[in-house]
């Protein structure tokens, strides 16, 4: 059955281009991310499995290996059980999803070099949950120096290493899309049937491909549907951010004014997420609903923006990010 499905799934696969492809996963680690044998990995070559170098000695790009396993069906490759435990909580009720929520929050980046050039800089985005009806205590930045304004997005230090903490509170928000046109929008977006998959960043916000390849990163997905909600005449943004118990994921997410003048967030990924999911909750793929979840921390950044950047030598670096979010005890919100 694996191999039946990961041969179904190759048949769709949006192979990285060659100018963007990294080869960087061998025939050992191929296997264990697709859940197959060698003879399965051999008959994948044969039908077209992007790879290069001699005979035995493949070398694959370990995104076109993730989508080929997370589409394949089988429900055995280990990004299709890392998607089915990170998306457990789709099946959540609406109270749980609207339910006020407390997270400890620390993001880091350093210099992933082996020692950091002359004169680095690290940048990290802030957490801003206020823009959804939440809050931000005990915000602390590491090392310290400057302030860090409630409006700011982003912090900024001399250093080859940044860290930012906080005690982040979120709630979230079931509303109805007044507009005839926008629901008609989200519909439409909804009947594309596009496939979410792990793009190279040069090509994770090309609107292009969505249309002409039926495929999405969070950010084209939500850039081609803000695009559709702007040329309606609604005034639309991108946001990113980050969601609770998808660590490696920054996520983004459209956020649009409503014929009644409340912005309304509307998740095109999470629709096509809980599409993937047994008893999902069915508000997440209603295109007459704007279901904003608890588990949605935003910044002030729209898509193409950075959560975590380092820079030393006069250029821009690789960096090592952190992120970690876990529950923390909860307290009463300013102003609630």
């Amino acid at each position: 059955m694996t191999a039946a499905g990961l041969c179904r799934g190759l048949d769709t696969l949006f192979a990285v281009p060659p100018e963007h492809r990294l080869d960087d996963v061998d025939r050992v680690t191929a296997r264990q991310v697709l859940g197959c044998d060698d003879h399965t990995l051999s008959e994948l070559l044969d039908r077209g499995l992007p790879a290069s170098g001699d005979a035995g000695e493949e070398r694959f790009d370990s995104r076109d290996l993730f989508n080929l396993a997370l589409h394949s069906g089988t429900g055995s490759t280990v990004p299709e059980q890392a998607f089915a435990y990170s998306l457990r909580w789709m099946r959540a009720s609406t109270e749980e999803l609207l339910a006020p929520r407390a997270s400890r929050f620390a993001l880091s980046v350093a210099c992933a070099a082996d020692a950091c050039g002359p004169q680095p800089t690290s940048v990290l985005a802030l957490p801003r949950p206020e823009r959804c009806g939440g809050a931000v205590h005990d915000l602390t930045v590491e090392p310290a120096g400057g302030t860090v304004g409630p409006g700011d997005d982003t912090v900024t230090r001399t250093a080859s290493r940044l860290a930012v903490t906080a005690t982040v509170h979120t709630r979230g928000e079931r509303a109805e899309l007044r507009s005839p046109e926008l629901r008609a929008i989200a519909a439409e977006f909804a009947a594309m049937d596009l496939r979410w998959v792990k793009l190279p960043e040069a090509l994770s916000d090309d609107v292009d491909l969505v249309t002409t390849r039926g495929v999405a990163s969070c950010d084209s997905a939500s850039r081609y549907l803000a695009g559709l909600c702007e040329r309606a005449g609604f005034a639309a943004v991108t946001r990113i951010g980050w969601v609770v118990g998808m660590l490696d994921l920054v996520h983004a997410w459209v956020e649009v004014e409503d014929d009644d003048g409340a912005t309304k967030v509307i998740d095109p990924v999470f629709a096509l997420f809980s599409a993937t999911v047994h008893d999902a909750n069915p508000l997440l793929r209603d295109p007459a609903v704007a279901l904003r979840t608890n588990r949605l921390i935003p910044t002030g950044l729209s898509t193409g923006g950075t959560v975590a950047a380092h820079r030393c030598a006069g250029g821009p670096t690789a960096a090592r990010v952190t992120t970690k979010i876990l529950p923390a005890p909860t307290r009463p919100q300013e102003g609630s």
